[in-house]
């Protein structure tokens, strides 16, 4: 007998994956609902499963498993596994479909699910994860028991084709031999990295490369400045080229540069991008509309079309796809490539940016310097806004005379300075973004904003 969705379920679907507090409201039986509306949403095929560390994966993993068996469907479990590889893995052994079991950057107590289709492309809320939530309220009742771990034999190797693949983009031999840390702090980051760097010149500091899915040394969120120190602390104390730390499912990385400096990912994205337009004149780059001017800017200096689209790695893969673009990347520290059927994939670019100080001769602290005297960024701020459409109304009137975008919420661009605020696709939050192109000038434009929006009583 079937049953609706709670609310509380219902709410989990959000608008490129399933996430939330496990295990309750993300329960097994939930997950049961959602493997066996996704094997019918698929109409059967070859479905492969993997799961991060934390601590309700393996009950959710298993009972999404076993919601996916019918007559009609051959699963293949790939065990842990960092959520790239498990992209790499689907578009390699030529699967229907896939599922990663994890919740990304978010706290210890949290879970989720993303689903993947034919050659790793999303579902998410614009081609398919209405309709799979649709069918969770249809199926049967779950058993009262899933099983706790997924019944199909020993996890499948790929790091073998992981690493093939890494090696078909960039020649490790031609690779110099730089001094650089990697932070998997607890996550699946250190799964793959421990199999493709030894093969690459250079000295490579490994820190928390064993997975624990409470997240002992530090939290999920590469994003949060809190969770960077122990890398910059550990990057000044080694004398290394770069840092790098990946988020929880290590599909993010996100680079701090030999002097201890954050690099946000627009700037990485702009710093890359130049080397993939010369291996292809003319080719789009994609990024995200809260990105600094800089990557608009490098790529056309390099011959590129720039290309801003939607916030989010599903809209963007999708744009990836329709521009044919060869490569992307994201504030968030999303990276994203062609070469890997349009996903994002967390080893390249550390790859590719040791390509890129070995073909400047200058240290990363330098190449992103010449960023940072020109575009003036603050970190991102998040407020939680009960009522987005009176905000974006108090701020237009707040702020006239600039070029309006409401592609993803609010963007208005002056002058000498531009700003982004946008509600979160991930958690219940509004978000700002903001540059400007003299000093100081960011920092004075945020605060009043956000004293903006605190005087109109929109946040809380």
């Amino acid at each position: 007998m079937a049953r609706r969705l709670s609310a509380a379920e219902a709410a989990l679907f959000k608008a490129y994956d399933v996430r939330g507090a496990a295990p309750a409201p993300l329960s097994p039986g939930l997950a049961w609902r959602v493997g066996r509306a996704f094997a019918t949403w698929l109409g059967g095929g070859r479905i492969g499963i993997a799961r991060d560390a934390r601590l309700t994966s393996p009950a959710l993993a298993g009972a999404f498993a076993a919601g996916l068996e019918g007559p009609d469907v051959e699963i293949l479990d790939y065990g842990m596994l960092p959520t790239d590889a498990m992209w790499v893995a689907v578009r390699h052994d030529r699967l229907d479909g896939g599922a990663v079991i994890t919740a990304s950057h978010n706290p210890p107590g949290d879970n989720g699910i993303k689903l993947v289709e034919r050659d790793a492309a999303p579902v998410f809320e614009e081609n398919g994860l209405p309709k799979v939530r649709r069918l969770a309220q249809e199926v049967p009742d779950p058993p009262e028991d899933p099983p706790a771990a997924p019944e199909t034999g020993a996890p499948r190797a790929i790091a073998a084709d992981y690493r093939a693949f890494l090696m078909s983009v960039v020649d490790f031999r031609s690779l110099p031999a730089l001094r650089v840390v990697l932070d998997a702090g607890n996550g699946m980051g250190g799964l793959m990295a421990g199999e493709v760097f030894p093969a690459v010149p250079g000295e490579f500091v490994a820190v928390q490369f064993r997975p624990d899915g409470a997240f002992p040394n530090r939290g999920a969120n590469p994003l949060d400045p809190r969770n960077r120190q122990p890398l910059v602390r550990r990057v000044l104390e080694e004398g290394a080229d770069f840092g790098v730390l990946w988020d929880g499912d290590a599909d993010r990385c996100v680079f701090v540069d030999d002097q201890g400096r954050h690099v946000p990912g627009d700037f990485a994205t702009a710093l890359l991008a130049p080397a993939e337009i010369a291996k292809e004149p003319g080719t789009p780059i994609v990024f995200d509309l809260r990105s600094s001017r800089a990557v608009p800017d490098e790529v056309t200096r390099a011959g590129g079309r720039p290309r801003a689209g939607r916030v989010g790695h599903a809209y963007l893969k999708r744009r990836m796809r329709q521009e044919d673009a060869r490569f992307g990347g994201e504030l968030s520290g999303h990276f994203f490539f062609r070469a890997a059927g349009y996903a994002d994939n967390a080893l390249l670019p550390i790859l590719l940016m040791i390509e890129r100080i070995r073909d400047s001769g200058r240290p990363l602290s330098e190449l992103a310097g010449d960023l940072r005297r020109r575009y003036f960024t603050v970190d991102e701020e998040s407020r939680v806004v009960p009522d987005p459409a009176a905000a974006f109304r108090l701020v237009r009137e707040s702020f006239p005379g600039g070029n309006v975008s409401t592609l993803d919420g609010l963007t208005i661009d002056f002058p000498d300075w531009r700003f982004t605020l946008r509600p979160s696709n991930t958690e219940p939050v509004m978000r700002l973004t903001l540059e400007a192109y003299r000093e100081g000038l960011a920092e004075t434009r945020r605060d009043e904003l956000l004293t903006l929006l605190e005087r109109g009583n929109l946040t809380r």
